[in-house]
């Protein structure tokens, strides 16, 4: 009797040991830029992947030689980004694959990994208004399009068609699909119902409507703009909705509104455009023309809010912002505090005024709005 009774103590020590030692993650509150401003982006969540049911071959499941058990997969080299349906996607440049991860199960699936619809270079990513899934894969020179459970739908273009697609991005209202073809020093354009191909614009050189290896493409869903990063010519470029070529902003340079290797884009539901570089390791955001700089955030390092290689950038439509961090192997979460958000989310939008924790980010406001 004595020796139940003391083996039950030991494992109810065990257990609140277990309990007291137990690491617990809990995001830091970060907002740009600090108090007593007014908040303009608020740190979320980091993601770097999840685990995934392995349920082994089907011969081994039909034998009962294998039970289904979980596996952990890890980010390794995230650069397309986007969310849909309170699910954070990236595509790893690294494994070939695209993570999704849901935000609040922290469940994880994976597109692209099997024989039908395998990726073997992908680089950029989008959503159609029937949340259909867009990957550019550079290697096999086409965009898989997928449904929301990762089933490859149909192909889009060809090793003839392209040299090297990577930066995509939907017009929702047109219902047209945009791919930038870097080595092509162009962008293309495909009506999404037809599957057909309208027209592209560029070629290699300085002038209006000229690139040097673009990467990155975004869609102002408002009036459906076009907003291409040219990033050897250390610039971004604004077409209209039928590739008229409308403005231009940036230039090469180590200071705010400069730039030194522009990457991702993306736009929120005002207009802003926010550009990330992978030299600067941070954020810039502009008007909807760029001739203002808004505000920029983040820095070089490794803690939340900080970059190693940052890469892809992708607003959603509530205004929220997922960014990818090539060498770091993660995903950063953050909320740009819009009108259309504040509106929705007054409590929380009082609170944040409020927060006074101290913090290192690295923030400034160069046009108060």
């Amino acid at each position: 009797m004595k020796t139940i009774f003391l083996i039950i103590q030991i494992l109810v020590m065990l257990f609140f040991q277990a309990c007291a030692t137990k690491e617990v993650e809990v995001e830091p509150t970060i907002v740009f830029p600090s108090y007593p401003e007014e908040p303009k982006i608020v740190y979320l969540a980091t993601y770097r992947g999840g685990a995934t049911e392995d349920k082994g071959s089907a011969l081994d499941t039909f034998l009962g030689e294998k039970k289904s058990e979980k596996k952990e997969s890890n980010i390794v080299k995230p650069y397309g980004v986007g969310l849909q349906d309170g699910k954070v996607y990236a595509v790893d440049t690294g494994t070939d694959v695209v993570f999704v991860m849901d935000e609040n199960s922290k469940a994880l699936k994976l597109i692209g990994d099997n024989a039908v619809g395998k990726l073997s270079g992908p680089i950029g990513l989008a959503f159609d208004r029937d949340k259909n899934i867009y990957i550019s894969d550079s290697r096999e020179k086409r965009v898989n399009v997928y449904d929301r459970n990762g089933t490859l739908q149909f192909v889009l273009g060809d090793r003839l068609d392209f040299a090297n697609p990577t930066g995509i991005a939907v017009d929702k209202n047109q219902h047209r699909l945009y791919v930038v073809d870097t080595k092509a020093h162009l962008f293309k354009v495909y009506d999404i119902a037809t599957k057909k191909y309208l027209y592209s614009v560029g070629k290699r050189g300085t002038e209006d409507g000229e690139f040097n290896f673009p990467t990155n493409v975004a869609v102002d869903q408002r009036n459906g703009n076009i907003v291409v990063v040219d990033t050897q010519n250390f610039r971004v470029q604004i077409f209209d909705k039928d590739g008229k070529f409308l403005s231009k902003f940036g230039n090469v340079g180590n200071k705010p509104g400069t730039f030194a290797r522009p990457k991702g884009v993306g736009i929120d539901s005002e207009g802003n455009i926010y550009i990330t570089d992978s030299a600067f390791n941070n954020i810039q955001i502009f008007d909807e023309t760029g001739t203002k700089l808004l505000m920029f955030f983040g820095g070089g390092g490794y803690g939340p809010t900080q970059f190693r290689l940052i890469t892809g950038i992708y607003v959603d439509e509530d205004d929220k912002l997922v960014v990818a961090d090539g060498f770091s192997g993660r995903v950063q979460t953050f909320q740009y505090v819009s009108q259309k958000w504040k509106q929705k989310n007054p409590q929380k939008y009082n609170e944040l005024k409020n927060i006074k924790t101290e913090t290192v980010p690295q923030s400034i406001i160069v046009e108060k709005k």
